[in-house]
């Protein structure tokens, strides 16, 4: 447990460091064009600018380095290597400010964040991919502006910053299409990297509009799919002659799914995880229900991990009847969400239960017929426990077994029990 905390705080505290890495090279990904392009003019105090960068990049090589490789990843040593490079100071020590472009190559650790929360943000993936464009796009505009302040330089009688912003705006309307004859290219240098920036704006204008497209059509698979499933259902039943009022409950079944499960069945959802990965999560979604189970309160964590795997999801509609007074009893139920109603041997209602509540538990310890009939009074998600599997749990319990069944005895025999 103590090993687990420290490695979610190592996880955590990374996250972090990773979000400031890349804060940090975009940084330098604005800076050090506009440096070399417009020197101090452009970016006063830029030796202290470059002195923070040299540090939190230097920093990060060492974090990398004695950071727990679980932590951090596969070490890349190439990556490493492209590290050190960037967080050489190398303009500095050479006096060539071209040299300062080295910076630029810790772009690829953004590239690397990025990638990993595509993969953990897939909810969001559609949106996120036109996030990461924009940035992208942004990132490459203020290079190009400062490449062509470059080449032509800043109009007679105006300062660079003001050079700047007339370069920006050029670069805009170019990659737009609008274009602006009032600033067009004379020398070949400029006019080859006016047309290079065009075919780049063509491709931009073209890459945009498909996700866009695709981003709209796909904002919500999910509710695609459930509306897709609803057409062919609907059409099925349309074609088979089904009763309207049985076709209104099937629809009205999966409404309810749609709308507290997004459409997904917890058990398939599930099945892909590692052993481990699935205790806990099963831990998380069933502990509410089994701590309210008075035969568990002794029990170790193996047998409630057991337990827990072993409940499957179902679903019960208003006015279903769960199980039948006389019925052999097959399996005990744990109510998630909703109520059902316990009905005597005349049909008039004996108890309500509610969420946390267990029943059918006597009936299936003891191998006796149901005493009571069960319905659903609404909606209900129940956690259902097989007679077969928990028979098998207690083979491998002894003493749990004696327990509960002494105490499954001890709840028969008391009046203020519903027995089921």
């Amino acid at each position: 447990m103590i090993e687990r905390r420290r490695h979610h705080s190592w996880k955590t505290a990374w996250g972090f460091w990773r979000v400031l890495i890349a804060v940090s090279a975009t940084f330098a990904a604005l800076l050090v064009p506009a440096h070399i392009v417009g020197g101090e003019t452009l970016v006063p105090h830029y030796r202290w600018y470059d002195a923070f960068l040299t540090f939190i990049f230097f920093t990060d090589v060492v974090i990398r380095l004695r950071a727990p490789q679980n932590v951090v990843g596969t070490r890349g040593w190439l990556l490493l290597g492209v590290d050190l490079v960037s967080a050489v100071p190398l303009a500095a020590l050479t006096g060539i400010p071209a040299f300062a472009l080295a910076r630029l190559l810790k772009l690829l650790r953004v590239a690397q964040l990025l990638s990993s929360w595509r993969y953990h943000r897939l909810q969001y993936w559609n949106i996120l991919r036109l996030v990461y464009f924009g940035y992208w796009l942004a990132i490459c505009i203020h290079w190009l502006a400062c490449g062509w302040l470059a080449l032509r330089g800043a109009s007679p009688g105006t300062d660079l910053w003001t050079g700047y912003l007339h370069s920006l705006f050029w670069v805009l309307s170019t990659l737009t299409t609008l274009g602006f004859t009032d600033n067009m290219p004379r020398t070949n240098p400029e006019i080859v990297y006016a047309a290079v920036l065009m075919i780049f704006g063509v491709a931009t204008y073209g890459y945009v509009i498909g996700n866009v497209a695709n981003i709209l059509a796909n904002i919500d698979p999910a509710r695609a799919r459930y509306f897709e499933h609803m057409e062919k259902l609907s059409s099925f039943m349309n074609y088979r002659g089904i009763p309207a009022e049985l076709q209104r409950r099937v629809r009205d079944y999966h409404a309810y799914v749609w709308e507290h499960r997004l459409g997904y069945d917890e058990a398939t959802t599930l099945s892909g995880l590692p052993p481990s990965l699935l205790i806990e999560v099963s831990m998380f979604l069933k502990r509410d229900v089994i701590q309210h189970v008075p035969f568990f309160a002794t029990a170790s964590d193996e047998l409630i991990q057991e337990i827990a795997l072993c409940m499957h999801p179902v679903v019960y509609m208003p006015g279903d009847v769960i199980f039948r007074q006389g019925e052999r009893g097959r399996d005990m139920y744990f109510i998630s969400r909703g109520a059902v109603e316990v009905l005597g041997k005349d049909g008039q209602p004996m108890a309500i239960l509610r969420k946390g509540d267990v029943f059918g538990e006597m009936a299936l310890v003891l191998n006796k017929p149901r005493t009571a009939t069960v319905q659903a009074t609404g909606y209900c998600d129940l956690y259902r426990l097989e007679k077969a599997m928990f028979d098998d749990i207690l083979s491998r319990y002894p003493e749990f077994a004696a327990h509960v069944r002494a105490l499954t005895r001890e709840r028969r025999g008391s009046r203020r029990v519903v027995n089921t």
